[in-house]
């Protein structure tokens, strides 16, 4: 099943919340160290929070960030199975580099421009050829997916 827009953009708001939680915290939290070690510090106090929170989780078996876990969303082949981990690291590194080095308009660009609503695929997805799935089969879910289908995805049975 197809997740809804809204669960693709609360997955990522929750991992990326993380991130700038722990920027926040480092920027202006570290104040009394040197200065000449200052940026050391908080590079890697960044580095490992991302690797905690976006890539570790993509090691474990789901294969899941904090986020597509709370929305029980999960990334799979455009076929259904599952991809390699290495697969889904450089997906999120891919969609983390670009954010941040377009000072977030990449994300905005790539979650407004879903191009496929039947098959819920970002520019990162076609880049690595994957798709998201919801894994929420609850019939509150269901009844909600089907009602926001078009006439089209209907009449194709797409989901």
């Amino acid at each position: 099943m197809v997740p809804r827009f809204e669960k693709r953009v609360r997955a990522f708001a929750a991992d990326i919340s993380g991130l700038i939680i722990i920027f926040i915290l480092t920027a202006f939290g570290l104040a009394n160290i040197d200065d000449s070690i200052r940026p050391y510090i908080q590079a890697s106090i960044l580095i490992l929070t991302f690797f905690f929170l976006i890539i570790f989780p993509q090691l474990t078996k789901a294969g899941q960030t904090f986020g597509k876990r709370l929305q029980k969303i999960k990334v799979v082949n455009m076929d259904g199975s599952n991809p390699s981990k290495l697969k889904l690291i450089s997906r999120e590194v891919f969609k983390y580099f670009f954010s941040i080095a377009t000072f977030g308009l990449y994300s905005v660009i790539a979650f407004f421009a879903l191009s496929e609503k039947h098959v819920s695929r970002t520019i990162h997805d076609y880049v690595f050829k994957t798709k998201v799935i919801d894994l929420d089969t609850s019939p509150q879910n269901v009844r909600m997916n089907e009602t926001l289908q078009t006439k089209t995805m209907k009449e194709t049975r797409l989901k």
